[in-house]
């Protein structure tokens, strides 16, 4: 396995990456969409396919029975190869059949062809191809078709036994039979699974092929598949499989159609607006420096994925979560102090990438100190004699916090689109002039909007209805809410202002114009749907990187569900191949890769870049023939 980088495809700012791998033992076929047995190939997971004798007429007899360009006829041609079935068709006039399984499908975009990964072997793995989808479609039109193939049989039984009657009566008619059209029987067709199936693309391309070659050759198919770009400049390789009789590399990604993407946004400006980012931009964890900071790590622990902040899954994560009370009323103490001084940011805080490189870029959490939020509220909870759980006041602290440090995320997002439109730069004007300006005054409307949103987050109503199902006090637990974002410094605090939208128009017009205070006779610019509403770009909280520094019960139990958990760090993973019994080859790495060498001799090249990214991390797991729901819970527990 190998990853590659270039410059970025012709219709898209973001830096591509293709992540290749590759499936031994494995082939590939191209099937026509009217194809009658993939749709049964795909449900059942395997199919007997017929060996014909002799091996000469086999191309012949595939044909005129099946159709070559038919899944079963192409794979009774492979079972005379020995690269493809030929190893378990042994050639003896015992064997009649042979059994292949499937491993993947994808569409290529030509008509309504697919192209169809089979195997000698059963898969072990799953493959980030193959979508729960695409198998629950097969297996309700497969499902559909043998009611109706059923109801066929039972048919054709039921004429032939009145025309058995008929003839008995009346022999002269017997010389009638098999005139006339004959009903055929009810097939199911390959095409309907194409809306289910990835897409993909494919090359020739020779094994002796230097990588940077080979890059552009796979840009070029890219651009030619007349598939959209990925959202996110991730593609996944497979290298000189076969197909047919010949090798080819097959390339597969999820196009995107939507408007543009953060991502894009983000890459353009980087590209289009270099002037636009801090020289040189900050290569290291940017932690606000607190009073009560003791030897408190910069080595971030792992990520998890950018969480929709009202979404269900995180907040289900934290159920029965138990908090380390040790130290407890010291701990509360310096929460209340830090947070006093320094507002949510004493828990977590933004690194923008305007001012941060790529790989340090996005939310950190203290993992520490955002125990200590919790323990905080939670006392603040029962003073008020409201009956809760330490699983209420996690999900209290994480989801205000997140919230604030989403919305400083947010208006980076706006910046850059007003940069894109201006080709100006906005960003560091607004920084310095304005947000640097109004520290901690009454003014400095980012961080009292920052504070309205996590307000605005505890006031959802799906959170409402969450803690309306296991607490009965809801008004008095709104007044803790209310006294935590109060207990803030200037411009934290005035956080209610956030209700006005003219508080909103005001803020948008420092974000574009770069000034504190307008004048007293200056109106401030509609612009509010610069932040408000549908966004003209497509920002998902997922766009942005969220790593927590340090240990702690709740970054641990985010870091430790599959829903959450996103990639481990690199000294993690490789941690995880020594685990598997990998071996580090000194000498076969090249540039900023590691080679590890596993025990069946296949090779897992290691960017040495940290974080590692997700593309990486997904084939990490595919070479191990694992998911991720096996690592995190199985794997991680043991490193």
């Amino acid at each position: 396995m190998n990853k590659t980088t270039a410059q970025p495809a012709l219709r898209s700012w973001i830096p591509h990456y293709i992540v290749w791998s590759s499936l031994q033992d494995l082939f590939a076929v191209e099937v026509s969409g009217g194809d009658p047995d993939l749709v049964g190939f795909v449900s059942s997971g395997s199919i007997d396919v017929t060996i014909w004798r002799p091996k000469k007429a086999v191309r012949a007899m595939s044909a005129l029975i099946h159709g070559q360009d038919w899944l079963l006829g192409q794979l009774a041609i492979a079972a005379w190869d020995p690269r493809r079935l030929k190893p378990l068709a042994t050639g003896t006039s015992r064997e009649k059949s042979v059994k292949v399984y499937f491993h993947g499908a994808f569409s290529l975009g030509r008509s309504d062809t697919l192209l169809v990964l089979a195997g000698r072997n059963a898969p072990v793995q799953s493959y980030e191809w193959i979508s729960q989808s695409l198998k629950t479609a097969a297996d309700s039109l497969y499902a559909a078709h043998l009611t109706e193939m059923a109801d066929f049989e039972d048919r054709v039984s039921r004429e032939k036994l009145e025309r058995e009657r008929l003839y008995e009566k009346s022999p002269e008619l017997m010389r009638f039979e098999g005139l006339g059209p004959q009903e055929q029987p009810p097939s199911v067709q390959a095409k309907l699974l194409l809306p289910f199936l990835p897409k993909a693309t494919m090359f020739s391309a020779p094994s002796t092929l230097r990588p940077e070659a080979l890059d552009r050759q796979s840009i070029t198919a890219i651009e030619a598949s007349g598939w959209l770009p990925s959202r996110d400049g991730a593609y996944i390789g497979i290298r000189h499989i076969l197909v047919g009789a010949k090798k080819s590399c097959v390339l597969t990604w999820e196009p995107y159609s939507g408007p543009p993407s953060y991502s894009e946004v983000r890459w353009a400006v980087q590209r289009r607006l270099p002037q636009a980012l801090r020289k040189p931009r900050l290569a290291h964890i940017g932690r606000p420096k607190l009073e009560s900071d003791v030897n408190l790590s910069d080595q971030p622990a792992g990520t998890v994925s950018g969480l929709d902040s009202g979404g269900q899954e995180w907040l289900d994560s934290l159920d029965d979560v138990q908090l380390d009370d040790h130290d407890y009323r010291e701990r509360i103490d310096a929460s209340r102090k830090d947070r006093q001084a320094q507002g949510f940011e004493a828990i977590a805080w933004f690194q923008p990438y305007h001012s941060y490189s790529e790989d340090v870029w996005g939310i950190y959490f203290d993992a520490r100190k955002l125990d200590d939020f919790a323990l905080s509220l939670l006392d603040d909870i029962r003073s008020h004699r409201i009956h809760a759980s330490p699983t209420h006041a996690a999900r209290l602290a994480f989801g205000l916090t997140y919230a604030h440090e989403l919305f400083h995320a947010r208006v980076e997002a706006a910046l850059s689109w007003v940069e894109l439109n201006a080709l100006q730069p906005r960003h560091l004007r607004y920084k310095q002039r304005v947000y640097d300006a109004l520290r901690e005054t009454p003014e400095w409307l980012e961080e009292a909007l920052a504070n309205w949103t996590s307000w605005d987050w505890f006031q959802s109503a799906p959170v409402q209805a969450l803690f309306a199902r296991s607490m009965a006090n809801l008004d008095g637990l709104r007044k803790v809410v209310e006294s935590s974002l109060d207990l803030s410094p200037p411009g934290y605090r005035e956080w209610r202002v956030g209700h006005q939208s003219f508080t909103w128009r005001n803020f948008t017009t420092q974000l574009t114009t770069g000034q504190a205070k307008a004048s007293a006779s200056a109106l401030a610019l509609p612009l509010e749907s610069t932040l408000w509403g549908p966004l003209p770009y497509d920002f998902l909280a997922s766009d942005i990187p969220l790593r927590f520094v340090g240990s702690g019960v709740i970054a641990d139990r985010l870091q430790s569900q599959p829903a959450t958990f996103n990639v481990p760090t690199r000294r993690e993973l490789e941690r995880a191949l020594k685990f598997f019994r990998h071996i580090l080859d000194v000498s076969g790495g090249k540039g900023g890769h590691q080679k590890w060498t596993g025990p069946d001799q296949r090779a897992f090249i290691l960017p040495t870049r940290d974080p590692v990214s997700v593309g990486v991390f997904k084939t990490f797991l595919q070479h191990l023939g694992i998911d991720k729901a096996t690592y995190v819970r199985e794997v991680r527990p043991n490193l």
